[in-house]
């Protein structure tokens, strides 16, 4: 059935000689690179069946593979990218503009220089061969409030029009951050209302495509695959790349499982506890993870996602124990 088209998470993308250099050498042993192969068991689990991307969305994903990072941070912390490290040091408003503008107070170092410079929020700037945009400053009341979004990349591995852009503009703008694999994360959308039969899966979906867009400047869905109440599984963005989070963890590393729904609401399916096991064994599997490295999303920031009726099957061991069947270990 075409609803049940088989996608392989191992699918290849339109990327140029650039970008497939970039990509070769941040993630080069998660299975793409012959000399890493021997990785990898002798018995390999199959990838679950998948839904494309192409099957639900809005629109296809945009941004820019580029060697760099990005992360949520407060004032007090930094972020650090090879040997360049830029810290937050406070946020205000510039009630002086029309409208108001969000402020942010940055130190920039590297090796023994250093700057300390404001920068408004939408603004990008270069500094010693990096690219720096601050794409949100989230104040009271908003998503993700005292945190300050932060995109850096060498200037050398974008393109033209990003690395001499001033404004860290939107989706279309972002990059597409390669990274290595090393641990199986559970989330759940935490839509304000429980997910129902009679909903339309990839109308949430396209939903969540286009608000991540408009209101959070990512370039896809945050997740790289995401499940209905059937168990069907949903290609989401390319899972090559890190995902997204309104909260301060990395999410570089994290292979990305999220559950449509509000599971401190609503109860999984036994069909979708099947599929999150499924595709937990076969990304243990691709990766050659162990099994200690699957966990949820409140693991690593101060959050219940991905929610109680979800959490209770992380916390008593029961996803272990499904995936340790899966694998036959």
């Amino acid at each position: 059935m075409k609803d049940w088209e088989l996608s392989s998470p191992r699918r290849s993308t339109n990327m140029n000689r650039r970008v497939r250099a970039i990509v070769a050498g941040r993630i080069a042993c998660i299975g793409l690179v012959p000399a890493c192969a021997g990785r990898h068991a002798a018995t390999r689990v199959p990838a679950p069946r998948i839904v494309s991307h192409t099957e639900w969305q809005a629109s296809p994903p945009v941004g820019y593979a580029a060697d760099g990072t990005r992360r949520n941070i407060r004032a007090g912390d930094s972020l650090t990218f090879r040997t360049f490290v830029v810290s937050v040091l406070a946020t205000s408003t510039d009630s002086s503009a029309t409208p108001a503008v969000d402020v942010v107070r940055l130190r920039l170092a590297e090796g023994g220089s250093s700057e300390e410079i404001s920068a408004r929020e939408g603004a990008a700037f270069r500094w010693k061969g990096y690219h720096v945009a601050i794409v949100a400053v989230y104040g009271p009341g908003e998503l993700g409030s005292g945190l300050v979004a932060l995109e850096v990349a060498t200037l050398a591995s974008l393109p033209t029009e990003v690395a001499t852009s001033n404004v860290a503009g939107g989706a279309a703008l972002r990059l597409r951050v390669p990274h290595r694999i090393t641990h199986v994360t559970l989330h759940h959308t935490g839509s304000p209302e429980p997910l129902r039969p009679t909903d339309d899966p990839r109308e949430k979906l396209r939903g969540l495509q286009s608000w991540g867009a408009r209101d959070r400047n990512w370039w896809d869905v945050p997740y790289h695959y995401l499940i209905d109440l059937e168990g069907r599984i949903y290609e989401g963005r390319d899972w090559h790349f890190m995902g997204e989070t309104n909260t301060t963890y990395d999410p570089e590393g994290h292979f990305l499982i999220s559950i449509i729904g509000n599971y401190g609401r609503q109860e999984p399916t036994q069909a979708q506890l099947e599929s999150i096991a499924d595709l937990m064994a076969w990304a243990l599997s691709e990766f050659d993870l162990p099994i200690d490295r699957i966990g949820g999303h409140y693991n690593y920031a101060d959050t219940d996602c991905p929610g109680k009726e979800l959490r209770k099957y992380l916390d008593d061991g029961t996803f272990r124990r499904m995936v340790s069947a899966r694998l036959g270990r």
